[in-house]
């Protein structure tokens, strides 16, 4: 049995009569072709009239349906889209035939970029209108995208000095080899003197470019330079820090599409939450919106901006806590009723700091109480000599704080650490000596049964090479610690201690006032925080692999 054999070039075959026939109905390029026609290309910002005079333009509708096409089909390249263009049976559908040169396709990217970011406004806007958009929540993360910007066109001040002085010195060591050479004959594998001209024209160029670049810092007050992308900034990233952006994103939950994005100059996520939401709800056309982020979002400024918005940040709270709480001190203010429905911030936090609820924040998830606090009075002290009473910055300005080195010989220990025995319940102390259980710790005056502190006086009295200035050291261990490594000694062999060397100043003991205080409580829904990645990292999952990144897997 023969192969299948496919026709002869030489045969005359009937191929369809027009373009149309050879796209089929459910053809992607359809969509293309009715979004970008239904698209007013003048209120986005592109250029919608034809030229008066000179050579015609293309239009900037076909150029846009060209853009939209290679990105959805993995074409980045202007030269391979002009390419695909005069061969692509889709693309002379979608473009009438036309093959636009690679710079006309590289400039109209350039020129429009604002104008290509509206577009995709209105495609959110289009699956908005489609019912594909969640009206309640999205889903807010970054990512760090490199920017087109060497590693070694990025400059930090604190090592451009270092390598303008390191320049310095290999052109003087290159200019003393460029002397030898002139005097003395070089062996084959030496540098001969063209090739060391050509070192030396390298080393200036180089300095002039860090001279550059140390001036610019100087003049922009940042401790950074990118020079080939000025708007990037040195982002931690997988690799490292590199020159990169960092892209912020809001993913709706139902279906996973983006309807907001900015690209930022932020190395960190901390103060971006209120942007992302602000523009998801812009995007969808809502007034209220669910913003679910990580914990690099968690700036309270930030979240209480949001619930004063009327919007929901749900992030998790901070270590060891259920809630965010905000504090206000408590202030004696009328609050009117046009006051409590007011959509001003500070007009809100006038009324919070009273103590009273705006009506923006009478929702389950918000608390308000009114407590009274403690407030340490502020620090007195008394000059001995003089009588004076000055404050803790006069007494700081005067002296009172400086100190001095010390100089306390002791010879070296048995061991250099404290070994504390669980069975026996005792410590012994660097010098060999039995310590005692003395009772349970009191960390910043809060009593803890967890930690345990011991002691013996008798035994430090009498210590010829005690660790302390003290009369007793007191040693305390936390759960499950059974040695505690002292450095005593080796800071007396290193002239580090020190001692106060002014005492002519005594604190003043004052009673501590009270005050009352307005405690904002905001408690996030933590299980929403469950489908997070699964939500706004589906769409880079998408991305990458539509453009061949897939996970590599070792064997």
């Amino acid at each position: 049995m023969g192969y299948i054999k496919g026709a002869a070039r030489e045969q005359i075959t009937l191929m369809p009569d027009c373009l149309e026939d050879y796209v089929s109905a459910e053809n992607v390029v359809r969509v293309i072709d009715a979004f970008v026609d239904a698209l007013e290309i003048a209120e986005l910002g592109f250029k919608a009239g034809p030229a008066i005079e000179g050579r015609p333009g293309y239009d900037p509708r076909d150029m846009l349906k060209l853009y939209i096409y290679g990105y959805n089909n993995k074409i980045r390249s202007s030269r391979r889209l002009q390419t695909e263009a005069g061969r692509n049976v889709e693309l002379m559908w979608l473009l009438g035939k036309i093959v636009p040169d690679f710079r006309c396709i590289a400039d109209f990217r350039k020129d429009n970029a604002a104008a290509i970011k509206k577009v995709f406004r209105e495609f959110v806007t289009l699956c908005n209108r489609a019912g594909l958009l969640s009206h309640e929540t999205v889903v807010i993360d970054g990512s760090k995208f490199r920017a087109v910007n060497s590693d070694n066109n990025c400059f930090v001040k604190v090592n451009v000095e270092k390598l303008i002085a390191q320049a310095d010195e290999r052109i003087a060591k290159y200019m003393t080899e460029l002397d030898v050479a002139d005097n003395t004959d070089r062996r084959a594998e030496e540098l001969t003197t063209d090739d060391i001209l050509g070192v030396l024209a390298y080393l200036e160029k180089r300095k002039a470019q860090l001279e550059t670049s140390l001036a610019l810092l100087d003049d922009s007050g940042l401790n950074h330079v990118c020079t080939t992308d000025p708007e990037s900034r040195l982002m931690k990233t997988r690799d490292g820090c590199k020159p990169s952006f960092n892209v912020q994103t809001a993913v709706e939950p139902d279906n996973h599409i983006i309807t907001h994005f900015d690209v930022t100059s932020d190395c960190a996520d901390w103060g971006l939450l209120e942007a992302g939401i602000s523009g998801a709800k812009e995007a969808i056309g809502v007034q209220t919106l669910e913003g679910i982020a990580d914990k690099g979002y968690g700036s309270d400024e930030v979240i209480l901006n949001c619930l004063l918005n009327g919007d929901t940040p749900t992030i998790y709270p901070n270590k060891n806590q259920n809630c965010r709480t905000f504090k206000f001190d408590k202030a004696e203010e009328e609050i009117t009723p046009e006051m409590l429905t007011s959509s001003d911030r500070e007009t809100l936090k006038k009324c919070i700091a009273a103590g009273v609820l705006p009506d923006v924040l009478k929702r389950g998830d918000v608390t308000l109480d009114v407590i009274e606090t403690t407030v340490p009075s502020a620090g007195q002290f008394r000059n001995t000599q003089t009588g004076e009473i000055v404050s803790f910055e006069e007494m700081k300005a005067a002296g009172g704080c400086a100190r001095e080195k010390v100089e306390i010989h002791r010879e070296p220990p048995l061991f250099p650490y404290f070994e504390r025995d669980i069975d026996t319940d005792t410590v012994t102390c660097p010098m060999g000596q039995t310590l005692f259980y003395a009772g349970p710790g009191q960390p910043n005056g809060q009593r803890d049964e967890n930690i345990r502190r011991y002691h013996r006086l008798s035994v430090c009295q009498k210590c010829p090479n005690k660790c302390t200035r003290a009369k007793r050291r007191i040693i305390s261990f936390d759960p499950g610690e059974t040695r505690i490594e002292e450095h005593f000694y080796d800071d007396c062999m290193a002239g580090k201690l020190t001692q106060k060397a002014n005492n002519k100043f005594v604190r003043i003991k004052t009673k501590s006032l009270k005050k009352q205080v307005v405690v904002l409580r905001y408690y996030p829904n933590q299980h929403r925080l469950r489908s997070r990645n699964q939500i706004v990292e589906h769409p880079y999952g998408t991305i990458k692999r539509r453009n061949d990144g897939y996970y590599s897997y070792s064997t």
